[in-house]
């Protein structure tokens, strides 16, 4: 792979990131940076801005151009940034109305990981949203800058920091490509989501542009950023209009939605074998969330599912033991419904249905057996429920009020007419089967 890193000599934050790189070279050699493994890099300055270079101040043969650059601000913060080039509408500081440049998520995330590793006391790490030229790099393209004043651009230690989140960038292998919509100049959420998840975003739009998007910038934002897989839509920074726009674009390309939390999930697991899970998930029903535990297998997904009144009586009442369970197995993801209601639907791989499905049934009899009555017969557990019956001890002369409370407590009581009542008298016994297959086992 060919890497071409261009500065322009007239932007001194630029120039003294150039500098400090090629510093730590001479000082460290190249085999100290991971750039350099397997890569070949190439450097180029331009005496014109960088808004309005064009190709010929390029390596004409790279794979990815990294910009270093100042970042300026009507808000002046210290901050290392980076982001893709790109205009949403006129290119007011270079490159092509409505057009994006071609980027790349898995190296912006690199360095803006870097970025939070070098970064200088008194220094915020940021995406910054999609913005200014050149839009027509013949490769994909990302600026790394130090911002947002003079003060700033000549810090040493800020454009040392800048210089080393470049030389030691290596993409994981693993990244989920994601194209962002919502949020201010600096996104926030976008920034959290690339140094905590897999998520890589690629574009960025601002608030600002959601609510009029056009589904052919959508299409260009995804196919400019590496193909990204999905979109992550900061919906606390939209409104219902706004929302409501961008989900009927991205449900018309078929963009799918992930979430920050999603993203998270993600940790454990691969994005190809979260699309399968999700998918079956779907199909026992819409709009189930999924919670993995541990690492999910690549494998095939298998659902498991306990029948509802088993498994209500097994963990109605406290699901810490089943969580427990999870947790410690892992591989498997669990469900809930509307409301952050418990499913009893369990995914696995195929191949540790059988196990998963029979521990999950052992731990359920188990947990059954310590607070309930029941029996079990082969393939049939049967729960008898004691219940205090508050129209039988009317029938018997009971007044309501302090004697229904001790007797439902399990306490004998006499009555003002000298009789004594037990807690039997006036309890019912309802009782419930339920076959389980693979009970007996």
């Amino acid at each position: 792979m060919i890497i071409d890193i261009l500065n322009s000599d007239i932007d001194p934050a630029g120039r003294n990131i150039r500098r400090a790189i090629d510093k730590l070279i001479e000082e460290n050699g190249k085999e100290a940076f991971p750039l350099f493994d397997g890569n070949e890099v190439t450097f180029h300055t331009t005496n014109e801005r960088i808004v309005n270079a064009d190709r010929s101040v390029l390596n004409p043969d790279a794979d990815l151009i990294i910009v270093v650059s100042r970042h300026s601000s009507v808000n002046p913060v210290p901050v290392l940034t980076v982001h893709p080039p790109g205009n949403f509408g006129e290119g007011l500081l270079g490159g092509n109305d409505f057009e994006l440049g071609m980027t790349s998520p898995a190296w912006m995330k690199a360095v803006l990981c870097n970025h939070a590793k070098f970064v200088p006391e008194g220094y915020r790490v940021s995406y910054e949203i999609t913005h200014h030229g050149p839009t027509d790099f013949p490769a994909p393209t990302f600026f790394v800058e130090v911002g947002s004043t003079e003060k700033e651009w000549n810090d040493e230690k800020a454009y040392t920091a800048a210089a080393k989140s470049v030389l030691y960038a290596k993409p994981a292998d693993d990244v989920i490509p994601v194209i962002g919509f919502g949020g201010t100049h600096y996104a926030v959420r976008q920034s959290v989501i690339g140094q905590e998840t897999k998520g890589a975003l690629g574009h960025m739009m601002h608030t600002r542009d959601v609510g009029s998007v056009k589904s052919e910038m959508v299409a260009q934002m995804r196919d400019k950023s590496g193909g990204a897989v999905a979109a992550h839509v900061d919906r606390k920074a939209l409104s219902k209009m706004e929302i409501a726009n961008i989900t009927g674009i991205l449900d018309e390309l078929g963009i799918p939605e992930i979430t920050e939390g999603d993203l998270i999930k993600l940790n454990n697991m691969s994005y190809e074998t979260w699309r399968k899970y999700s998918s079956v998930a779907d199909k026992i029903e819409k709009g189930l969330k999924l919670f993995p535990h541990g690492k999910i297998s690549d494998g095939c997904p298998s659902a498991i599912s306990l029948p509802v009144d088993f498994f209500s009586a097994a963990f109605g009442k406290d699901s810490t033991p089943l969580m427990e369970y999870l947790d410690s197995k892992g591989g498997i993801i669990h469900l809930t419904g509307e409301g952050g209601k418990l499913m009893p639907v369990f995914l696995t791989d195929a191949e540790n249905h059988r196990s998963v499905s029979v521990e999950l049934i052992a731990l359920s009899v188990q947990q059954i057996t310590r607070t309930q009555d029941c029996v079990v017969d082969e393939d049939i557990i049967t729960i008898s429920r004691r219940q205090f019956d508050a129209k039988l001890a009317r029938t018997l002369g009971i007044p309501s009020g302090p004697l229904f409370g001790k007797l439902s407590k399990g306490e004998t009581v006499t009555l003002p007419d000298g009789r004594t009542i037990t807690p039997d008298e006036v309890t019912k016994v309802t009782q419930t089967s339920i076959r389980i297959p693979g009970l007996e086992n």
